[in-house]
């Protein structure tokens, strides 16, 4: 029936008819609008997913590259102070050292550590023992003496106090000689620092110290060890006597120049370390600021570039507790968005050509629809008017015989249109099927393609969006063959013949050969019957990789088992997996329903809707037995027959 004859028809209906009709015709269009809307909250849902995923892998380099440059930092500091723990007890195993002695020991030091701005002995002398130490010292160095600073800032002759802590040995020499025989109690700061060491009897740190440089002023740390005389009590001295303080062995740090010597031994990474130190009275001081050698010269004058990527550790440097603020560098560490918008483009254009080929055949069962009601109604009003004819004109026999013989040519004659209508859309859903698949071979094509053109230059996240493009593609081509599948059930079988059950499911294990960790056995008898080997094995084929697909698990069991009834065989395909909540029981007989879903699942949503129709064009029902964590088995029955032969 051609189009006009259905605008025709349409005409000649009354306004309610019509107004239902035009209904029926835009509810039928639902299921193309619920698609689209699917469609594009996936490739919304998509597009969020990579730009997240990218996100999170830049976040994730960038706090490596940061731990990396923390951890040398800290084996840096570490040398540093070792160094001081070891001229301590270097004067803990040497009850005397002279000059000399010092000066050697700490020469390696200073040649192969960065950052050190001075080493030294200050012992501890009592007002009592100054003349004899400073006697003593002369010796080996004739201008000694201990000094004060006076009010205008000039080394003078110290003032008598109860103890002093004069500078006795001090390296390298030259730059820090007006220091030699200076009163380190003389400093506050520097005298809480050595009576906090001597009280704790172990290593100090001081807080960030501002130090005048030749390069300029620069922001350094005092370490302080103290160093006590071995216990020789008598045998009359109390036992809980502690030990005397001998001195301290001091080390004052630049702490930049460490950093910097830490970090030559790393590629530059772009990654800006802003060192903070809190402290509770003067709350958070910065002590250094390094900057990537990545920016090439575009370094802020004073708080790091604002970034949403940053990464912050605390870290132990002696006594103290520093923070580490890392930054990118400009122009380092951004996300790249081009493949979540390529994702977002290519997810939205696919959805566009689903909805329009699914329009087009919501038309195409529309205007067929239309034709059937259209001959229907014809049919109907013929057997109306040959009715009240047989009641008004018992006597035309004749008439009404030739008008039955009429009425059985038009049968015949609508069901052998109706059939060349059948086999038009069989051959519409073939030729359809084709052109589908053709543009999906070219997609998979081009994306191996550039695979192969461009190997060297995708990285591993392209890569991945290339082999999940491929995978989609896949994907759709499974679910046009699923739909062809389901389309040709009941519409002609192949030849019946004896077939045994038990090999004939040997043969679906073999060919399905499951994964390492399950097995799938038969338990009991099973018949030999009469039936279509190739949809018999469908269907077993199809609950048995149901099984093994949404099993849950890496290992379980499948059974296969049969029972023998009065019409019917009853089969059943049970597993130990994962389950199905009973309001699914339904849902999962359904055309393109899966309980699960992911990126690379390979789930078309037929395999069951396709068993179902099998079972029942056959003359056969199916049911499904399953509670979550229970496992889920099928039951389905094939009716008996006998060989015709």
């Amino acid at each position: 029936m051609k189009l006009p004859l259905i605008e025709h028809s349409i005409k000649s209906l009354s306004p309610q008819d019509k107004t239902g009709i035009s209904r029926s015709i835009w509810w039928g269009y639902f299921p193309v609008a619920l698609v689209a809307s699917a469609g594009l909250l996936i490739a919304i849902a998509s597009f969020n997913q990579s730009l997240s995923w990218e996100e999170s892998q830049v976040e994730i380099a960038f706090s490596e590259a940061s731990q990396d440059r923390i951890l040398v930092i800290q084996r840096e500091f570490r040398h540093a102070l070792g160094i001081v723990e070891d001229i301590a007890s270097f004067f803990e195993a040497s009850e005397v050292v002279d000059r000399r002695e010092f000066r050697k020991f700490v020469g390696p030091a200073l040649k192969n550590q960065a950052g050190i701005k001075l080493l030294e002995w200050v012992p501890v002398v009592p007002d009592e023992d100054r003349p004899a130490f400073i006697q003593q010292a002369q010796q080996s160095f004739p201008p000694y003496r201990i000094l004060d600073i006076d009010d205008s800032g000039k080394l003078t002759d110290s003032h008598h106090h109860p103890v002093y802590y004069p500078v006795l040995y001090i390296q390298p020499y030259q730059s820090n000689k007006d220091m030699l025989g200076l009163n380190m109690a003389d400093d506050p700061g520097v005298l809480a620092l050595l009576r906090k060491a001597e009280t704790a009897r172990s290593l100090q740190i001081s807080h960030g110290l501002p130090i005048n440089d030749q390069a300029g002023e620069k922001t350094g740390i005092m370490v302080v060890v103290p160093v006590f005389f071995k216990n020789e009590r008598s045998e009359e001295a109390p036992l809980e006597l502690p030990p005397r303080i001998r001195g301290f062995a001091i080390g004052v740090f630049y702490i930049g120049d460490i950093v910097e010597r830490a970090l030559e031994s790393l590629r530059s990474g772009g990654v800006d370390l802003h060192f903070y130190q809190n402290d509770s009275a003067q709350g958070e001081e910065l002590l250094y600021t390094h900057f990537s050698r990545q920016r090439a010269g575009l370094v802020p004058g004073a708080e790091a570039d604002i970034s949403d990527v940053s990464y912050t550790q605390l870290i132990p440097i002696g006594t103290q507790q520093w923070e580490v603020v890392c930054n990118p560098a400009p122009g380092k560490f951004q996300t790249e968005t081009r493949n979540s918008w390529i994702i977002l483009t290519g997810g939205i254009a696919f959805v566009v050509l689903l909805s329009i080929y699914l329009a087009t055949l919501v038309g195409r069962a529309r205007q067929v629809k239309l034709e059937v009601e259209e001959r229907t109604s014809q049919l109907q009003e013929a057997i109306q008017a040959l009715n009240w004819e047989v009641v008004e004109r018992k006597s035309a026999e004749r008439e009404l015989q030739s008008l039955n013989e009429t009425l059985e040519d038009s049968v015949v004659h609508r069901t052998a249109e109706a059939e060349r209508r059948a086999q038009y859309l069989e051959q519409f859903a073939y030729v359809t099927s084709h052109d589908l698949k053709a543009p999906l071979r070219a997609v998979s094509n081009l994306a191996e393609w550039i695979e192969e053109d461009l190997a060297d230059k995708l990285d591993n996240a392209s890569r991945e969006q290339l082999a999940l493009l491929r995978d989609r593609v896949r994907r759709m081509h499974d679910l046009i063959e699923g739909l062809l599948e389901y389309s040709r059930v009941g519409g002609g079988t192949d030849a019946e013949d004896n077939i045994d059950s038990r090999e004939l499911v040997n043969e679906i294990i073999d060919s399905l050969s499951p994964p390492e960790g399950f097995k799938v056995k038969i338990k009991g008898e099973m018949p030999i019957l009469y039936a279509d080997r190739l949809q018999l094995g469908q269907v077993f084929s199809n609950l048995i990789s149901n099984s093994l697909k949404h099993h849950g698990g890496t290992k379980g069991k499948i059974r296969v088992s049969s029972e023998s009834h009065a019409d019917n065989y009853q089969f059943c395909v049970c597993d130990d997996g994962q389950g199905i909540a009973p309001e699914y029981h339904d849902k999962v007989f359904l055309m393109f329903q899966s309980l699960e879903s992911s990126d690379y699942e390979n789930s078309t949503g037929i395999g069951l809707a396709l068993v179902k129709k099998i079972v029942e064009e056959h003359g056969g029902t199916i049911r499904l037995e399953s509670a979550p964590g229970e496992g889920a088995c099928f039951h389905f029955t094939w009716p008996k027959k006998s060989s015709s032969k």
